[in-house]
């Protein structure tokens, strides 16, 4: 069967570029009922392509809440690459908040220091923040970075609790 195009009102700022029903799949692997398929543009003007079963939102409201969730997996994406976050240890609401803020506090702090420290240290042994974040885990920072954590602990407060 053709892809039906719905004729529905403009709405929003999303530019929408197709809105339809369609089957998905061939022969034996067609779906048995018809699923909406809506095209927009994302905000570098490429075509994203999204199937629901969501009959009575209009496009508009479709994209918005894609874009919506894609944001929620970006952020979680960046949590786990930068938090070091890999998964989440408790199930309950409380527990997933603590996590997040012990986790965001600790990046705050690492790199409050790495700013502090990274434009004394010679070009020649500085770090990208995630080296130094992986030298700070195992205590195994060049010398020229210890050299300036040590003037660091002596004029911050914020030393004397986590510099080692």
């Amino acid at each position: 069967m053709k892809p039906r195009n719905l004729q529905r009102p403009a709405e929003g700022e999303t530019k929408i570029v197709r809105d339809m029903t369609c089957y998905i799949g061939q022969g034996k692997c067609q779906s048995a009922q018809r699923h909406r398929v809506v095209e927009f543009e994302n905000d570098r003007g490429e075509v994203v392509r999204v199937v629901t079963d969501l009959r009575k939102e209009s496009a508009h409201v479709i994209a918005e809440i894609y874009k919506a969730r894609w944001e929620i997996e970006v952020f979680f994406r960046w949590i786990k690459q930068h938090l070091n976050v890999p998964c989440l240890f408790g199930t309950t609401e409380n527990a997933v908040y603590s996590q997040l803020f012990v986790a965001l506090a600790v990046y705050v702090l690492l790199r409050r220091v790495y700013d502090e420290i990274h434009s004394n240290v010679p070009a020649f042994a500085q770090l990208t923040l995630w080296e130094f974040m992986q030298h700070w885990r195992i205590f195994s920072l060049p010398l020229e970075w210890q050299v300036q954590l040590s003037l660091l602990r002596n004029k911050s407060i914020l030393g004397i609790i986590f510099i080692p």
